[in-house]
């Protein structure tokens, strides 16, 4: 019985372990998955490097009291979500809020988008636009793979 109790207790930590670096881990993977478009962009001239550069430094730095605050949002809402007595009144408020910030952090993000496409050349946005229909049909065969799976349980 004790061979049992030790054998619990030291995969119940295993597991609290993993719990702990399972975020770093995770962060590290998706930096080592992001890959830099900018690099495969043709002919760029050093000239738009260093815009384009400038641009996504502008950008990170207004989006992130956006990114910080959505995630404070998100923890809010959670904690309603999961009250004893939820205030329907005081969640839909929030997802109200949450839907206001998106948009205003997607016009953001276009906006800085549409900075950047302003400074290539006709080819390079070719190459850009191809780039980026490639990704979102590779995003759409996933999400259709993730519902094919689901539906198959």
């Amino acid at each position: 019985m004790a061979t049992i109790g030790v054998a619990v207790l030291l995969t119940g930590s295993s597991f609290a372990q993993n719990a702990e670096t399972a975020p770093a881990k995770k962060a590290e993977f998706k930096k080592e998955r992001r890959h830099d478009m900018m690099a495969d962009i043709p002919n760029l001239t050093e000239e738009q490097k260093a815009e384009i550069q400038k641009i996504k430094a502008e950008s990170r730095k207004k989006s992130e009291p956006q990114r910080k605050e959505m995630k404070d949002l998100r923890s809010k809402l959670n904690t309603l979500k999961t009250a004893e007595n939820p205030d329907q009144q005081q969640i839909n408020s929030l997802i109200d809020k949450s839907a206001k910030m998106k948009a205003e952090m997607e016009k953001s993000r276009t906006a800085s988008e549409l900075k950047v496409r302003g400074i290539l050349t006709p080819e390079q946005r070719k190459f850009v636009d191809a780039q980026r229909k490639e990704k979102m049909e590779m995003r759409e065969k996933k999400h259709m793979e993730r519902k094919e799976m689901k539906q198959a349980k």
